[in-house]
């Protein structure tokens, strides 16, 4: 999929979020790198993101040309803050109506809407396609972003105990959430029809 658009921050600040094309792969792998040696919550280390700039691209390609996927870059002034995706886990049939989303923003760019934006972004997007949920997971210690995720409609279902285990021998659980797109777009039905009637009853009144 493709996607192209401007959005407005809290702050007021305007960026561009676009689906990645193949002059992005550079910038890509050196965002996943950087915000893997940021934080804990990613699930490998900054010297496990072995791809090249060539595999990258071709990942970004099949990306592009899948009806069901997208990679999602959020740029400020320009430069790359932040990527959000989401794509099928499995081709099989079984599995085609669901996608795993995922999300990274360079920590310089936390806490300023630009997760919410992108979350957004990609929500409206899958339900222009026939999936009819997006999962993800999260480092249970990661709080700020399950709130997040809690805001736009994902619930958890499930945990994975020790999930991931670290270097230093500690280990992490998985909480493991879901959105029902099929809720979410009656929902958002539902707010297009209350706002087509709140004009009419403003056209009435104003008569």
């Amino acid at each position: 999929m493709k996607l192209k658009k401007r959005v407005q921050l809290k702050g007021g600040e305007e960026i561009l979020l676009r689906s990645l094309c193949a002059a992005d792969a550079g910038e890509a792998l050196a965002l996943c790198r950087r915000t893997a040696g940021e934080t804990m919550f990613m699930s490998r280390y900054a010297d496990e993101w072995t791809m090249t700039p060539e595999e990258e691209m071709q990942y970004i390609a099949k990306m592009e040309c899948n009806p069901k996927a997208l990679m999602l870059g959020a740029f400020v002034s320009g430069r790359l803050a932040g990527i959000a995706s989401f794509v099928p886990p499995s081709p099989v049939d079984r599995a085609r109506h669901r996608a795993t989303l995922g999300i990274c923003i360079l920590k310089a760019h936390w806490g300023r809407g630009i997760g919410t934006a992108m979350l957004e972004a990609l929500m409206d997007a899958a339900m222009e396609t026939p999936l009819e949920q997006l999962e993800l997971e999260v480092v249970s210690a990661n709080e700020r972003a399950i709130r997040l995720y809690e805001r736009m409609g994902f619930v958890e279902f499930a945990r994975h105990p020790r999930r991931l285990k670290y270097r230093d021998g500690y280990y992490a659980d998985m909480v493991l959430m879901m959105l029902d797109l099929q809720r979410y777009r009656w929902k958002a039905a539902q707010k297009q029809a209350d706002r087509k009637d709140m004009r009419k009853d403003e056209g009435k009144a104003a008569l």
